[in-house]
């Protein structure tokens, strides 16, 4: 389990190029105000449709969970049904909005999604990191071991007369995984280090895995260090004299200096990303080394 941290920036860079195909779009047929709507409380109790389905055009309900098959979160039409919250799963809805489609409106093709039109604009504005700490109960500053996944009804919910859009948060750093349970206020609950990001392997050469699980080190939110642009690659004694700069950052994240037996620090992407934009991200490591389970974080 876990994934490079290259797989995070690989993941921001795909939403950077969607927000560009947003402004670069061109023409659209769709028309009306595309909004989110407001979520409202969680509802993770939900369960399954019963046998015969419910309405196929209702809103869908903020904590109905799903379990996505491989690849699905990468396939806005082809929205996944939903299972009892109390079975596996490794998705739930978590924000609800209005496509501004009408009845007479032609379901759109994925490039509608991108398109510089209220449609596409709604639909890339619907969620984001925010809203995945939001659902999962947690606040600033938070990496969260989970993302999200945005849909439009599917054929038979479109041709029912649905002209929604919904965004999922989805258990897992860059693929879906099993859940550890009703994610909802899961950042706030008892099992919060099943939803936070840490760091496993060493400073310069890691991969991520939840707190829960033994890891290194745990990144204070998306803190970096204080790097001069341009600078070359931080060697050992430059990494320790970069620790100084996180000070803040670990006062943010664990209300106060760094708890007894831990040390800031810094950790890096590996030499040959670093040309490319690597970061320098400020964590909390044991101060005598080694691994740890949990989470620092109060």
């Amino acid at each position: 389990m876990g994934a490079t941290r290259s797989h995070r920036r690989a993941r921001w860079a795909v939403a950077a190029l969607m927000a560009a195909a947003l402004l670069a779009g061109c023409s659209s047929t769709v028309a009306g105000d595309a909004l989110p709507a407001d979520p409202g409380p969680a509802k993770p109790t939900v369960p399954a449709a019963g046998p015969g389905g419910a309405d196929p055009a209702a809103l869908p309900i903020v904590g109905t969970c799903y379990d996505l098959d491989a690849g699905q979160e990468s396939t806005p039409l082809d929205p996944p049904g939903s299972v009892s919250c109390g079975d596996p799963h490794d998705a739930e809805t978590a924000v609800v909005g209005d496509t501004g489609l009408g009845p007479d409106d032609e379901r759109p093709v994925e490039d509608d999604l991108y398109d510089d039109t209220p449609l596409g604009r709604a639909f890339g504005e619907l969620c984001s990191l925010d809203d995945v700490v939001a659902y999962l109960g947690g606040e600033d500053p938070e990496d969260p071991y989970a993302y999200y996944a945005s849909f439009l009804p599917s054929e038979d919910q479109w041709e029912a007369g649905a002209r929604w859009m919904r965004c999922d948060v989805f258990y897992g750093y860059t693929d879906p995984e099993t859940a550890p349970g009703v994610m909802a206020g899961g950042l706030a609950g008892p099992d919060s280090a099943a939803y936070r990001v840490c760091f496993s392997g060493s400073a310069t050469s890691y991969g991520v895995v939840p707190c829960s699980e033994p890891h290194e080190a745990e990144p204070t939110g998306f803190a970096l260090a204080d790097v001069p642009e341009g600078a070359p690659y931080p060697d050992e004694p430059t990494r320790q004299a970069l620790a100084a700069s996180c000070a803040d950052e670990v006062q943010e994240y664990v209300g106060g200096p760094a708890p007894f037996g831990y040390a800031a620090a810094v950790w890096v992407d590996e030499a040959e990303d670093w040309p490319d934009g690597g970061d320098a991200r400020c964590v909390l490591v044991p101060a005598g080394g080694g691994s740890t389970t949990g989470s620092v974080r109060p």
